[in-house]
Formats: C-alpha cells, sequence, structure tokens
C-alpha cells in the first residue's frame, strides 16, 4: 500500500470530514492561517487520515510551541503506522516553524493512541487537564 503524507488542500473537504466523523463525531470547514498546518494522508488515492497543528507563542518564555489535535485514520487504515506517519511530518513543520516542543491531549480511554503517541517519542508528563466550557 502507497502512503503519502501532504498538507491538506482545500477540496480534500468531504474526505476529511469523512474521517473526522468516524473518529470524532466531528466536522471541519476550510480555513486559512499561518498558525494552522493540517496534514493528510493519502493512502490507495484516497484521504484516509488527518492531524491539526498550531503553532503557538509563549509569551512569558518567549518561544513557539505545537499543539497537535484531532490525529485520526480511517478505520480500513488502522494500525498500518499511517498516524506515526502524519505524527513524523508534522514534527517536521514544527521544527521548521521554529517551534520548541510538540504537545497533546488524549483521552484517557484511547489507549492505543497512548502507545501511538509514545512509540513516536512523546512523554506523558504529571499533569492534569483542566477545561471550563462558556458557551
Amino acid at each position: 500500500m502507497k502512503v503519502e503524507i501532504r498538507e491538506y488542500k482545500d477540496d480534500d473537504l468531504d474526505s476529511v470530514n469523512y474521517v473526522l466523523d468516524e473518529a470524532f463525531s466531528a466536522k471541519k470547514s476550510n480555513f486559512d492561517g499561518d498558525n494552522y498546518k493540517e496534514i493528510v494522508a493519502v493512502c490507495d488515492d484516497k484521504v484516509s487520515g488527518y492531524l491539526l497543528l498550531t503553532k503557538v507563542f509563549n509569551p512569558i518564555r518567549q518561544y513557539y510551541y505545537c499543539l497537535v489535535d484531532y490525529v485520526c485514520v480511517a478505520s480500513n487504515y488502522r494500525g498500518l503506522n499511517v498516524s506515526d506517519k502524519m505524527i513524523y511530518y508534522a514534527e517536521d513543520i514544527a521544527r521548521k516553524m521554529n517551534c520548541k516542543y510538540m504537545q497533546l491531549s488524549c483521552s484517557t480511554f484511547r489507549e492505543s493512541a497512548h502507545k501511538l503517541y509514545q512509540r513516536c517519542g512523546f512523554v506523558k508528563r504529571d499533569s492534569s487537564l483542566y477545561r471550563k466550557e462558556l458557551v
């Protein structure tokens, strides 16, 4: 199977929404911004994976870092290291954007995702993520 990792194109929208809906019950619209990089995996000439990379500036520490979100692969392509390839591609982009590190959060029940992130070099931090809904 041929796997191509590349940046998102606007005409990928329907395919990406299928993958996002399957994995997260979410959909996106097309958007632009210098602080965002969207990455897709193309398997067998079909968009079958998605990852969102967001560049963030820490004004206290005076450096940039990247948040990794929505790492997902269509169910019929899972277990083939497609996510690994997207993460390594994102890592290259983050380095080019002069980011100090990449960071992500993951639900506790997503154990296979935890293994993926650790395999790709992410280290679990001793912290808890808190969120307050505003809407």
